[in-house]
């Protein structure tokens, strides 16, 4: 059953907000099980790649050993899948391999998650080391946004450890409700954050979204 959490709700509004810069061709690199996302009518097709088949899957592959040819896309977007390899440097190999040249790479990360689909939960990023992995691999930064300050990361941990603790996946009634607390809960730490402007606030966030270009 969906319960909202404020990471994935923040997550869906980064993608949106920086999906423009996909077009063309689009590899889709950890798709998942679902669409969690719509694409911009500048990108006129969509490959959803992932490890495992499924009814959103449209080619089994591994992110370390992308199966298309070289420069074979225009644009990828990957979310939240460079915390789950085991060989990241290989995965930004091969999405630089088959990226045509000025193409953009729309990535999103996280700083701070409790750990999950355990055991293959091996990384968390900062913005420097998410630049860094990716300017060491024949990519510039476009853009770099954070998702969420302090507050957004404090209701996040809270409301994570909550679903976990009480088990709310598993009771209907109950989680239904807290899905309505945690929403509330949500939007205030969102409008907390968007007014403080302190660089104690900056240091803290859930995770990032970035854009690269293919130099």
């Amino acid at each position: 059953m969906y319960i909202y959490q404020l990471d994935r709700a923040l997550l869906v509004q980064q993608v949106h907000a920086a999906a423009h810069y996909l077009h063309g061709r689009v590899l889709d690199v950890g798709s998942g099980t679902f669409a969690r996302y719509k694409l911009p009518e500048s990108a006129h097709s969509c490959v959803r790649m992932d490890v495992a088949p499924g009814p959103n899957v449209d080619v089994v592959g591994r992110a370390e050993s992308i199966p298309f040819p070289d420069a074979s896309f225009d644009s990828v977007i990957s979310t939240q899948v460079l915390e789950h390899v085991e060989e990241p440097e290989r995965v930004v190999q091969e999405i630089n391999r088959i990226l045509k040249k000025g193409g953009h790479a729309l990535i999103t990360v996280p700083q701070w998650n409790e750990l999950h689909e355990e055991p293959y939960d091996y990384w968390r990023y900062t913005c420097y080391g998410l630049q860094t992995l990716f300017e060491r691999h024949e990519f510039e930064l476009v853009g770099m946004e954070q998702r969420g300050g302090y507050h957004s990361l404090h209701a996040q941990l809270s409301m994570r450890f909550l679903i976990d603790f009480y088990h709310l996946h598993n009771r209907p009634i109950v989680g239904r409700i807290m899905s309505r607390v945690f929403r509330a809960w949500g939007t205030v730490a969102i409008w907390r954050d968007a007014r403080d402007h302190s660089p104690a606030n900056r240091k803290h966030t859930i995770g990032w979204c970035a854009v690269f270009r293919k130099i």
